[in-house]
């Protein structure tokens, strides 16, 4: 697999665009774009981050029992040393033991056959394979906000 120079808002538009049809109407999705300088990395994995981190906060506004503007915004900004691109849903959140094991391999809080809790691990290697960080941030019944930071300089 060869690393590549992608544009990353392109990435997050193709990925919305898959996403399409499986977004509820009531939920608003706020792409907020900044100018990003193409960035070198492995583009299918990307994608697969994005995807997965998207589809995650739908699926977090899904499970909440009242829903009012609901929103998934995914920021894009442009540092000196890096790119960073982060995803915050307003869906149902979760609690610290929660956050402690998302990246753990087969570990989920979805209903059996929804999820294989392989999501997140899968995220979580494809980010360290770009020498990247994933951070979370979240409160039970606040949202959730996953900030990814890619260096550019990845040869």
């Amino acid at each position: 697999m060869a690393l590549k120079p992608i544009d990353v808002n392109k990435a997050v538009l193709n990925t919305l665009i898959l996403l399409r049809s499986s977004i509820p109407y009531n939920i608003e999705i706020k792409p907020v774009l900044n100018k990003l300088r193409l960035l070198n990395c492995y583009p299918g994995k990307i994608n697969q981050v994005l995807m997965n981190l998207i589809n995650n906060g739908i699926q977090a506004i899904k499970a909440k029992e009242l829903q009012d503007n609901e929103s998934v915004m995914i920021t894009t900004t442009d540092q000196p040393e890096n790119i960073t691109i982060e995803i915050t849903d307003t869906g149902i959140g979760m609690s610290d033991e929660i956050k402690q094991r998302i990246f753990e391999p087969f570990f989920t809080t979805k209903d059996v056959g929804e999820g294989t809790g392989l999501g997140l691990s899968i995220v979580f290697g494809i980010i360290e394979d770009h020498h990247g960080t994933i951070d979370v941030q979240s409160e039970p019944g606040k949202g959730t906000t996953f900030i990814i930071t890619l260096p550019k300089n990845l040869e």
